[in-house]
């Protein structure tokens, strides 16, 4: 390691150093040096300048997606219907029509047994929500603008849990994670989107998310407009590579 003068920042010779004093006198302007912890504090310098700098690749605008930017606020939009709602119609419409039937049959006869309406009940409890969510998968749309001040995020026009509207400041971080979910035998991935508060806890801002670039790209532009600086986390999805 170079040292050099703090004065007139000419480079140490040996000469000039005595480890076993920690003194070093500099033979350009005679400057004296106590060199306790200066070793220490070279070698940590030097460290930080070698190590390499990580970034993560600009995030690609995924297909479903709907961008608008005016300079001061981003909003971006997309379907929830995917091919597995184009199959649900068939299945509603058919659990739903042999419901339907079964308490037809049941209301219109004189001596129909108790046990033929209780029985379906949970069957009419699946069915009512199993139609809902097909429902959503056709008409609904998730909506987000993201100003420096402001991020609303709205899900409709059916209602849906997960609306809010949250000051631009609140997060100190946003980040992606990756749901595996089993089901006899086959795996279904999903992508969460996941804020850090000023507090250090985790909020989910989105789930559910069904590839990949939609979470990068969300979290990418949302932290761009919030002005918040890009960080790993533990457990995100993101890759960086050496700058």
């Amino acid at each position: 390691m170079q040292l050099s003068c703090e004065v007139c920042h000419a480079p140490l010779r040996p000469e000039d150093v005595r480890l076993d004093l920690a003194l070093a006198k500099c033979s350009a302007c005679n400057a004296v040096y106590d060199l306790s912890g200066r070793k220490g504090r070279g070698l940590a310098e030097q460290s930080a300048q070698e190590k390499p700098r990580l970034v993560r690749a600009k995030a690609s605008l995924p297909e479903k997606f709907q961008v608008e930017d005016d300079g001061v606020s981003t909003r971006i939009s997309w379907r929830w219907f995917s091919v597995i709602h184009a199959f649900l119609i068939f299945f509603c419409i058919a659990w739903d029509g042999f419901l339907f039937t079964w308490y037809g049959i049941a209301l219109s006869s004189d001596n129909a047994p108790l046990i033929a309406l209780i029985f379906p009940i949970a069957h009419v409890a699946a069915g009512v929500g199993l139609t809902y969510y097909t429902l959503t998968g056709l008409l609904n749309r998730t909506r987000i603008e993201v100003s420096r001040n402001r991020l609303s995020i709205r899900h409709g026009p059916l209602p849906w849990p997960g609306n809010r509207d949250v000051p631009g400041r609140q997060f100190t971080q946003l980040y992606g994670v990756e749901q595996i979910r089993s089901n006899k035998g086959s795996q279904t991935l999903t992508y969460d989107l996941i804020a850090i508060d000023r507090e250090g806890k985790s909020v989910k801002l989105l789930g559910g998310l069904t590839a990949k670039d939609q979470v990068l790209y969300l979290e990418q532009t949302l932290e761009r407009r919030l002005g918040i600086e890009d960080a790993p986390v533990e457990g995100e999805i993101a890759t960086r590579t050496s700058a």
